[in-house]
């Protein structure tokens, strides 16, 4: 009976844990009339195609942050949907790369190969603001929600190797890690 329950609490709570990934995911369910936003977690564009399959024609490609409405729900994990409010921007696009809510600028995943390397220079983390000491985050990946390697506090050196428009390629000195920090906390020493 003790193995049954421990079972049983195990699996409860890796169900929670997963409640949050879920949770800004397209719902299955989403309905005509609908807005939803495109996130894709590699960085890249989202393909909208002319037919419900990856094989389909291309229409275009739309980028992270861009709103789409829900035309019709195949329930098939495929949307129909309108891009950017214009009828000439219609097609299919697959639901798990669209969330409910609008990703914030860190949010969005840059795409690593947009990142281009440079030559390395020094900077030091600022502060989140005027009253808080804290910075951001060193991340894994070139996104908010990433997994940290650690937080930076304002005046935590770095150097950087490679930069993009959102994310910079750093070298923690205090770590020996390399991870990604947003550019608009960190100050050319």
């Amino acid at each position: 009976m003790k193995k049954l329950m421990s079972i049983a609490i195990v699996l409860v709570t890796v169900f929670a844990l997963m409640i949050p990934v879920f949770s800004s995911a397209a719902p299955a369910s989403a309905n005509s009339g609908e807005t939803l936003w495109v996130n894709c977690s590699n960085g890249l564009r989202l393909n909208l195609r002319a037919e419900p399959s990856t094989r389909a024609r291309l229409v275009r490609r739309l980028d992270n942050g861009t709103s789409v409405e829900v035309m019709d729900n195949l329930g098939n994990g495929w949307l129909y949907v309108m891009a950017n409010n214009s009828s000439k921007d219609h097609g299919y696009v697959m639901a798990k790369f669209l969330q409910e809510k609008k990703p914030g600028k860190y949010e969005i995943t840059e795409r690593e190969d947009q990142i281009v390397a440079v030559t390395p220079y020094m900077v030091t983390a600022k502060a989140l603001s005027r009253t808080d000491e804290r910075s951001v985050g060193l991340r894994t990946r070139p996104n908010k929600t990433s997994a940290a390697i650690r937080r930076l506090e304002a005046g935590d050196q770095l150097k950087v190797i490679a930069r993009g428009k959102i994310w910079s390629k750093v070298v923690d000195p205090l770590t020996g890690r390399t991870g990604f920090a947003a550019n608009d906390y960190l100050q050319v020493i």
